[in-house]
Parts: structure tokens; sequence; C-alpha cells
């Protein structure tokens, strides 16, 4: 039976809340990568597994033999070039290997990027994909448009042809969720892509095989996944229990980020990382988020700034733009990252300081002349368009920016 991760709050009068559970069938917590994918590889009896991971981490000769070991005889290739944001292009050239390699499984080991393109390989296997063209007939674009074929579960049949296990080695939290997003490099624009079960089988968590994460990576995607518990505890999706899933993911964060900060090594610390994006992302593409992540899109595709970074520059200013409207909740907020004198936006802002990371548009390179563009597009978004405070035209997004900057 298909399911996917959903809150409905306007279900029908005397059914109360309901929430579905994805497809995510186990989470790995302070595990080796290799003694728990030999494991899945032999519970799933998978014959021929395609590894998809960063090139820098391919190219970790002990860690990366170490897994390629663990896989013996169904060990059926490695994909290593994606680049940031998932280009379109790139998608395209795993699933030519994926389909080559006749994969009946996908391992991705890396961030964000390579967990997206393999959901995006397993939509297209399913549907028996074979062209860019027939790739954006599933898409959804910035401005909200859709391709015809966006989202339709009655398209989705059966089991999955393909499923995945990431072995995450950052914080961003895409393996929790259906949905991926794509690189339009030719405009400079994310499509995003949904379907039943695109969500990885089994997640992965090695906290010595994210010592390899540049640190700024690292820390700057942790505050990715602190924006999914923020905008998704002051989103009107939110109840009492995603509320404690996200109140915790900040405490988590709040005390485990400072001391991963000071020492790198400390897999304990790291660990506790790993188990605040798990409780950060739960309803993770379907909880609706708001301004800092619509916004983060558009700095991604538009300038060319790393997801964590934007959310570092954009979540406080988002939080302050939306202070009167959500009092009570930033007060939460507040207090589950441990300050009792400080607002929300502040807290987050010293957080996001104390770790060496940008604070500012400025920081990460983006130019006034830059900002009414970023606006225009913002404005249009989708995500930009669930704020909290509701969000009216580019002159509101430039406000926001304004903060920002």
């Amino acid at each position: 039976m298909h399911r996917s991760m959903a809150t409905n709050p306007s279900s029908a009068a005397g059914t109360g809340i309901e929430f579905n559970y994805s497809e995510l069938k186990n989470v790995f917590a302070g595990a080796s990568a290799p003694a728990a994918l030999a494991c899945l590889v032999k519970r799933l009896g998978a014959q021929r597994v395609l590894l998809v991971a960063s090139n820098s981490l391919s190219q970790l000769t002990d860690d990366f033999a170490a897994l390629q070991a663990a896989l013996g005889s169904n060990f059926a290739g490695l994909f290593h070039d994606i680049g940031s944001h998932t280009p379109r292009s790139d998608v395209m050239r795993t699933l030519e290997v994926a389909r080559e390699a006749d994969a009946d499984l996908l391992v991705s080991l890396g961030g964000g990027s390579i967990i997206d393109a393999c959901k995006v390989v397993q939509l297209a296997i399913d549907q028996g994909v074979t062209s860019q063209a027939q790739l954006i007939e599933y898409a959804q674009y910035g401005d909200g448009t859709r391709g015809s074929k966006y989202a339709d579960f009655s398209l989705f049949k059966g089991d999955p042809k393909i499923r995945q296990v990431a072995i995450p080695t950052t914080l961003s939290g895409a393996e929790f969720s259906n949905n991926a997003g794509v690189l339009n490099t030719e405009i400079s624009a994310k499509e995003g892509y949904r379907g039943i079960d695109l969500c990885p089988q089994s997640i992965i968590y090695d906290p010595q095989l994210s010592v390899h994460t540049p640190q700024w990576l690292w820390l700057s995607t942790a505050i990715r996944s602190l924006d999914h518990a923020i905008e998704g505890y002051c989103s009107a999706d939110s109840h009492p229990f995603l509320d404690g899933h996200f109140l915790h993911a900040m405490r988590l964060f709040a005390s485990s980020l400072p001391e991963c900060k000071h020492d790198p090594t400390n897999l304990s610390a790291r660990s506790l990382n790993q188990h605040a994006v798990w409780l950060a992302c739960c309803g993770l593409g379907t909880v609706s988020h708001g301004a800092s992540h619509g916004i983060g899109y558009i700095l991604g595709s538009l300038c060319e700034v790393p997801h964590g970074h934007t959310s570092c520059v954009m979540l406080p200013a988002v939080l302050t733009w939306n202070a009167k409207q959500q009092a009570s909740r930033q007060e939460a907020i507040n207090d589950a990252l441990g300050n009792k004198t400080q607002n929300a936006a502040d807290s987050v802002k010293a957080l996001v300081a104390s770790l060496g990371l940008p604070t500012s548009l400025r920081d990460v390179n983006v130019t006034l002349d830059q900002l009414p563009g970023i606006a225009e597009r913002a404005a249009k978004h989708p995500v930009v368009r669930n704020n909290p405070r509701k969000i009216n035209d580019a002159s509101d997004v430039m406000e926001i920016l304004e903060l920002a900057w």
C-alpha cells in the first residue's frame, strides 16, 4: 500500500488530524555504514547495487573501499558526477548509468544533491522516462506552474521498480521527503519533483563517515534542518505531535552544534546532530514551510548560494518579519534554543555566528542590484506564498531581503 507522509488539518468533520507515514522503513543511527549496508542489501535481496556518491567521497580510498567491499559481488558500479543543486543533465546521466548497470538498488552517499538525484532516477525508472522532455512533464516550477503529470499519483501503480538506501554525509534532511529539487541550468531555476515512495527506503547515519564532510558544509546544512524545524513549527500545518519533534530538534541543535564546532571529531556530538535532523524532518515535504525556504530556493538557483547558507542568512530575517504575528510561537523557539533575553531571530543569528557561518546576504556575495530580481521571483514562489505572515508582492519580499542585507 502506497503512503505519503502528510498532515491533514482540514480533514472531514469528526476525523480530526490525519498523519500518514512515508515508505521509509528504517533508520540506522550511530551505525557503521559498511556493516549496516551489507545487512540491508542481504535483507532486501538486492543483486545489482549502484553507488551514487559525491566526487570527493568516492576518492576517500579507505572508507569508500570498505563500502564497496561490503557489497561484494552485488556491486554494479559507481557514478560520482552530480553537481550542486542537482542539475537536470546530471540526473539524466545518472539514469543512463543505472539502466546500463541494470541496477535494482540505488545507494546514495553524500548530501541532498546526491539523494535528490536518486529520487528522480527512481521516478524516471518507475515511469519509463527516457528523455528530459518526458521528465519535465512531472515538474513543478518556481512560479507555481506544473507539468502535465506533476504529482498525478494515479500514474504510480504497484511497487516501485527500484528504491534507494541513503547514507547522508550532510545534515540537509533530503532523505526524509518524497520531494526532489532539480536545477534547470539554462534559466538558473529549480524544478520540483514528487512521487509516491520516492523517499529512501532506509537511512544509514554513520557519524564516523561524516568526519570527512567539510566543517562549513556540515554546520551550515545543520542550520538548513534547523530551518525545517522552525518553519515547520511556525506552519499552520503543525500540531502537538509535530511540535514535539520540532522543538526537541531545536534543543538538540542548540546543544550539540557548538560541541561539534569546538571538536569536529566528537562523534557523540555528530550523532546528536543527526538525531536532530531526524526529528526536524518529521513531515518534511508536506508540512508547509515559509519565506526562508522559498527565498532560499531562489538564492540557490539564481545566485549559487549553498542551501545551508541560504538558511543562515534568511531565517533570522524571516523570523523578524513574522514576529508580530507569531509572538507565542517565537517565544517557544527562543526557549528551545536556550535563550531567555533575546528574541527568536537574534537567537538564531547568534547561533549561526558562533558556528562561524555567514549572517548576511553580503557574506554570501549577493549584491544589491540582484535583490529586485530575487524579490520578483520569490514573490511568485508557492513556498513563499505559504509564509505565515501573508506576502502580497515583491515589495514584501524586498523588506525581508533588506533585513537580511
